[in-house]
């Protein structure tokens, strides 16, 4: 006979394999995890590759993950392996078409017309693209005017006419980022994991309590993926550029190829500009900088300009027309520097003007508003 206590250990044995099986399996399965995202294009587009950009929002780190080459019928098919739910940028020869938020077994589909983009498959994704849509309407409303002035400024040449419209575009720029709050703070679309895009725009302390309200929303409702923690490391790292924060050390490389560390301009009143060879507000603004540099630098004031360019000549031949003679340094990864990451920079200009310990004591000046502060300061 059998004794049936003898094989309970054989039972138990095949039982915890089974359940070890079983494990590996569903492991397996969730590390194999894919969204599928297609679309329709116009016919000249047939022929083109379209680039698949994962969006880190915390650093602009940004990582090209795949490319496809558009059929002659305008059609195209990406398979993303992930986790969790990402948000991707698609776009065409360097232009962003949209934003794709995919999740595990997500099936997108993208229909281009010349006007309008038709989403299948994902709610959020569409509430990416009104956002988008209402971004457009407002960067139009408020932006679009600054900025063809401030074009045409800089090519008469005429100094009092670009720190003007500088000015403008400053005040203009507040406006559009206070409208487009209001959209964002729409209940459908905080609650959504598409909201995270908004954070893009976040620079300054005025951004805090919109971001206060979406971490909380986030850490509630989704609390394990890898946007909250984007989402709450920004909130954080803005917080450290507030007004009257000791300004985040760093240390960068200048044109010579030498180490500059900021903790070295203490004891100046420093201006610290984020800015780019291919930025027209940037250069624009370089004529006044350089007028306010020889007035104020034996009064104890400089300027240290920091490059998001990621081409070495481009960055060089920059300084050398615009006349920049103070200290410049360039991480050379744009928007995913780590310099740019510590001080949130995801669009340029961007500047901090620093007291001679080291703490912010204004942001973003420009043009007279920058004179005026540094006449107030220097008395």
């Amino acid at each position: 006979m059998i004794n049936p206590t003898s094989l309970r250990p054989k039972i138990n044995s095949i039982v915890a394999a089974g359940m070890l099986l079983v494990l590996l399996l569903a492991s397996m399965m969730a590390s194999a995890q894919q969204a599928v995202v297609s679309g329709t294009l116009p016919p000249d587009f047939s022929g083109k590759s379209v680039t698949l950009t994962l969006i880190n929002y915390e650093t602009r780190d940004d990582k090209v993950v795949q490319q496809v080459q558009v059929s002659r019928g305008g059609k195209f098919t990406l398979v993303i392996k992930l986790k969790q739910p990402e948000i991707y940028d698609l776009g065409v020869d360097n232009s962003s078409l949209v934003q794709v938020l995919a999740k595990p077994g997500a099936k997108i589909h993208l229909q281009f017309s010349k006007d309008t983009i038709l989403v299948t498959g994902s709610q959020e994704t569409r509430y990416l693209v009104a956002y988008e849509a209402n971004r457009k309407k407002v960067f139009n409303k408020y932006l679009k005017r600054t900025y063809d002035s401030s074009a045409v400024a800089a090519k008469s040449g005429d100094a009092a006419r670009i720190e003007y419209w500088n000015a403008e575009h400053e005040k203009a720029s507040q406006a559009y980022k206070a409208e487009l709050a209001k959209w964002v703070e729409q209940p459908f679309f905080i609650n959504s994991l598409a909201a995270v895009h908004h954070s893009i725009r976040w620079n300054s302390e005025t951004d805090i309590p919109l971001m206060d309200r979406m971490a909380a929303i986030y850490k509630r409702k989704y609390p394990h993926y890898d946007l909250t923690q984007q989402l709450v490391n920004k909130v954080n790292a803005t917080k450290r550029i507030a007004m009257g924060a000791v300004a985040p050390g760093f240390v960068s490389t200048d044109t010579a190829g030498k180490k500059v560390a900021l903790k070295s301009f203490r004891g100046k009143y420093t201006f610290v500009e984020f800015w780019a060879s291919w930025c027209p507000p940037c250069r624009e603004e370089s004529p006044t900088l350089v007028r306010l540099y020889n007035t104020f630098k034996d009064k104890g004031f400089t300027i240290l300009s920091v490059s998001i360019d990621k081409n070495t000549t481009a960055w060089k031949n920059a300084i050398n027309k615009d006349g920049y003679t103070w200290p410049n340094v360039c991480d050379l990864n744009g928007y995913g520097g780590p310099t740019a990451a510590l001080y949130t920079v995801t669009a340029v200009p961007n500047s901090f003007l620093l007291d001679k310990n080291g703490k912010i004591i204004a942001k973003n000046l420009r043009g007279k508003e920058l004179e005026s502060k540094l006449v107030e300061l220097m008395k």
